[in-house]
C-alpha cells in the first residue's frame, strides 16, 4: 500500500514537471515570436486636393465653307505654321471615303517599307518582341474603348514589327499582293476632292474639340486673375461653339492651371517654386507656382505655369486633381513600430545625458537593439524617417524593424 502511494506521488510529480517544462517552452516560444519587417527607403508625396481651371492661349479655327470636317492633324500633336489641319467635304460619304483613303495610304507606306527590307541583322529580338506584344495589347485596349482611330495606327505598327521579326529570322515576306490591292482601293477613293482645307496660322498644338470655355478666362490677363473671377469661371456654363469650327490651335508651349485652395494647404510655399500637379489618375506634371495670392477668408489663389502638352492635356478644362506640395524621401515605418526609450544623448559640451528619444527596435541576429529615428513626415498609418544609414545608433535601410513582440528593451538577447 505504501509503495502504491509513493508511485502515485512520483507520477503526479512527473506530470507537474512535464507540464511545467512545456509551459516554460511555450512561454519562451511566445516571448521570442517577434514580428519584423525590412526597412526600405520610399518617397511619399504630401498633396492638396484642388479643382483646376485650365487657361491656354487658344485660337479658334474656322472653315470658309460649311460641310463635314475631316481632321488631318492629330489632336494634341504639334503643328507648324501653314500645315494643313482639316479638310471640308460636302457630305458624310465623301468625308468617310477621304478618311479611309488616308488610312489606306498609311498602310500602303508600311507594306512598301516592309517589302523593301532585305534580311535584317543585329536586331534586339527581345525588344522587338516586347514592341509586338505592346502593339497587340494596344489594339485590344482600342477595341475595348471604341478608339478605332488608335486601332488603325496600332494595327500598322503591329504588322510592321511582326514582319521585321520574321525577316530577321530568315523568312521571306512578300507584300506585293497587299500593295497591289491597297493601290486599287486608294485609286477608287482619291477621286473625292474636298471643298476646302484649313491651315494652321501659327505653330503650336492642335486640338480638334472645342469645349465652349475658350473665351471664359483670358490667357493674356492671367496676372490680374482674382479668386472671385476664377470661382465664377469654375461655375460658369459653357458657351455655344461657333459654326464651321474645325478645332483650335494652342499657341506656344506654356499654359496655366488655376485653383483656389485653403491657405494652410500651401503654407510655406512661395511663388516661383517648382512643383507637380496630378489631374485625375495622370502621372505628375511638372509645374511652377506662378501666382500665390492670399484672401481675407483664409483661402489662396494658386496659378501654376506648365509647359508639357499631350492629347489628354489639350482636352482638359475643368478638372479635379492634386497639388504635390512636398516630397519626402526616407525610411518608411509603420506607426505601431514606433517606440520611445531613455537613451544616452551626447550634449553640446560632450557630456552624456539620459533623454527620451523616438526610435524603433530592430532584430539583429538574436539581439534586440534600439535605433533612433528623425521623422520627416507622418500620417495615421506610417512615418517617413530620415535615412541615416551608416550612422551608429540610427535606423538604417534593410534593418529588421520589430513591430510586435513582448518586453522589448535595448540589448535584450532572444532565443
Amino acid at each position: 500500500m505504501k509503495s502504491d502511494r509513493v508511485v502515485k506521488i512520483l507520477s503526479v510529480a512527473v506530470v507537474v514537471i512535464i507540464i511545467g517544462y512545456l509551459g516554460i517552452n511555450i512561454y519562451r516560444s511566445a516571448e521570442s515570436n517577434y514580428k519584423t519587417e525590412t526597412a526600405y527607403v520610399h518617397t511619399v508625396s504630401e498633396t492638396a486636393d484642388a479643382r483646376f481651371f485650365i487657361i491656354r492661349e487658344e485660337e479658334i479655327l474656322k472653315a470658309d465653307k460649311k460641310g463635314v470636317v475631316v481632321s488631318l492633324a492629330k489632336s494634341g500633336g504639334k503643328v507648324s505654321n501653314g500645315s494643313k489641319i482639316a479638310a471640308v467635304f460636302s457630305n458624310e460619304e465623301d468625308a468617310e471615303n477621304y478618311s479611309e483613303s488616308l488610312s489606306l495610304k498609311k498602310k500602303l507606306e508600311a507594306y512598301e517599307k516592309i517589302n523593301s527590307q532585305a534580311r535584317l541583322a543585329n536586331l534586339d529580338l527581345g525588344k522587338l518582341t516586347g514592341e509586338i506584344d505592346g502593339d497587340f495589347f494596344s489594339m485590344l485596349d482600342a477595341v475595348y474603348y471604341n478608339d478605332y482611330k488608335s486601332l488603325a495606327a496600332d494595327e500598322i505598327s503591329f504588322s510592321e514589327n511582326f514582319s521585321r521579326k520574321r525577316i530577321s529570322l530568315g523568312e521571306e515576306v512578300d507584300c506585293s499582293k497587299q500593295i497591289a490591292a491597297l493601290k486599287k482601293q486608294i485609286s477608287k477613293l482619291t477621286s473625292v476632292k474636298p471643298l476646302g482645307t484649313v491651315s494652321a496660322t501659327k505653330a503650336g498644338f492642335y486640338a480638334g474639340h472645342l469645349d465652349g470655355y475658350e473665351k471664359t478666362l483670358s490667357f493674356d490677363k492671367i496676372d490680374s486673375l482674382t479668386p472671385e473671377k476664377l470661382e465664377k469661371a469654375l461655375e460658369a456654363d459653357k458657351s455655344e461653339v461657333p459654326e464651321n469650327t474645325v478645332g483650335k490651335i494652342i499657341n506656344g508651349f506654356e499654359w496655366y492651371a488655376a485653383c483656389v485652395v485653403p491657405a494652410d494647404e500651401l503654407s510655406g510655399v512661395e511663388a516661383g517654386r517648382n512643383m507637380s500637379l496630378m489631374f485625375g489618375d495622370s502621372d505628375p506634371i511638372a509645374a511652377r507656382l506662378y501666382i500665390k495670392r492670399l484672401t481675407d477668408d483664409g483661402k489662396c489663389l494658386a496659378v501654376f505655369k506648365c509647359s508639357f502638352m499631350n492629347e489628354t492635356l489639350a482636352g482638359l478644362r475643368k478638372v479635379t486633381g492634386k497639388i504635390v506640395v512636398r516630397n519626402y524621401t526616407g525610411i518608411r515605418i509603420r506607426k505601431d513600430a514606433i517606440r520611445f526609450s531613455n537613451e544616452d544623448v551626447r550634449q553640446k559640451d560632450g557630456s552624456l545625458k539620459k533623454e527620451s528619444v523616438e526610435g524603433v527596435y530592430i532584430k539583429e541576429g538574436n539581439l534586440i537593439k534600439f535605433n533612433r529615428i528623425k521623422e520627416l513626415y507622418s500620417n495615421d498609418d506610417f512615418v517617413v524617417a530620415e535615412d541615416r544609414t551608416g550612422v551608429p545608433g540610427w535606423l538604417a535601410q534593410y534593418d529588421e524593424i520589430v513591430y510586435s513582440g513582448k518586453e522589448l528593451e535595448n540589448g535584450k538577447v532572444i532565443d
